[in-house]
């Protein structure tokens, strides 16, 4: 009762510019350092540690695997299938029941997948791991369980176009912005389409969370990624890996595949690509084109050599060269919602 009052508060007394931060009014304090970043978060009085983007940025000599959650995930052997680098997303966490797969990074960007999955989000959040959230995400998992139940790192990021507690931005001021145009690539003049190579000044939707898992690996320093169920197809009738037809949560993905999935996929490839940065898709039934990404069979990665272990050595990520993708001054390689 009290929620729907301070909601409804909220847009009474907020324009729809800054409607977006109605579920954190008025319990959430952000504070940013002088490049935006957040740096700290406080939630109905309590400040929540986070890990910092020191901890987390160099150049990764192994490659990383995001898992989604398309229903292909149950074909591939995990015991047979060597991985040193593993990221998850929203109910990839259900894996650990069948195989012995140990998640470094998690994103959870639906705070609509913690209310309807809160036994998977209980697990994710349980483990050593650092969990890439928004601050709405972050407000749902604090509301719903004790700080006893917290085992992960929290690293928070903003939607590119609706900063936490700050005024929605439209794409003219993003390109207008020196700090954001210089670490992003736009789809078009005035498409909200386009690829974030820093998380720190926000990410773009995409459509699906492993969109926006790409462009965290990528800020992270990975220049080699695999993906793993990024099917993509019939997501209305075809539950993911971890549910049946009568378990699975509704979805976007169909209505939003040709419109903003497909387009935004295609251009992260593209911008990618150009930076020599490698994605194979491990989907063979996949949606997106073998023109997007590559598809491969899971096997193959083991004749490639993947199960060398070798050090894992520090480079910082921005001595590195980058390769403009489309004449554009050079990006440094730092770097929505719904199940994939």
């Amino acid at each position: 009762m009290l929620s729907t009052f301070l909601k409804l508060a909220y847009r009474f007394s907020h324009s729809a510019k800054w409607r977006h931060n109605e579920r954190l009014w008025p319990h959430a304090q952000i504070a940013r350092d002088a490049m935006g970043a957040i740096e700290r978060f406080t939630w109905r009085g309590r400040n929540v540690p986070l890990a910092r983007r020191a901890e987390l940025q160099r150049l990764r000599r192994l490659p990383c695997h995001i898992i989604a959650s398309g229903p292909s995930v149950a074909d591939i052997d995990y015991d047979a299938l060597p991985m040193h680098h593993v990221m998850g997303v929203n109910g990839a966490i259900a894996l650990t029941e069948r195989a012995p797969v140990k998640f470094n990074y998690y994103c959870i960007l639906d705070a609509g997948f913690v209310r309807q999955r809160p036994d998977l989000a209980r697990r994710i959040v349980a483990r050593d791991l650092v969990l890439f959230v928004t601050p709405v995400v972050l407000a749902r998992l604090l509301d719903m369980f004790p700080m006893s139940a917290f085992g992960c790192r929290f690293y928070l990021v903003d939607d590119i176009f609706k900063r936490g507690l700050e005024a929605a931005r439209t794409t003219q001021t993003l390109r207008a912005d020196p700090q954001v145009s210089a670490s992003a690539a736009f789809f078009g003049d005035e498409s909200r389409l386009g690829f974030s190579f820093d998380i720190d000044n926000g990410f773009f939707h995409g459509g699906t969370v492993a969109y926006f898992a790409l462009q965290v690996a990528t800020w992270l320093g990975f220049t080699e990624m695999y993906m793993h169920g990024l099917d993509l197809r019939d997501a209305a009738a075809t539950p993911r890996f971890y549910e049946t037809m009568q378990t699975r949560a509704p979805t976007r993905l169909d209505d939003e595949f040709a419109t903003l999935i497909e387009p935004s996929f295609r251009l992260a490839a593209n911008v990618l690509r150009a930076r020599g940065v490698r994605v194979e898709n491990l989907s063979r039934t996949s949606a997106l084109g073998e023109d997007i990404f590559a598809k491969v069979d899971w096997r193959s990665l083991r004749r490639r050599n993947l199960s060398l272990v070798v050090p894992d050595e520090a480079v910082p990520v921005a001595t590195l060269d980058s390769v403009p993708a489309d004449g554009a001054p050079s990006l440094r390689p730092t770097g929505t919602h719904g199940h994939a």
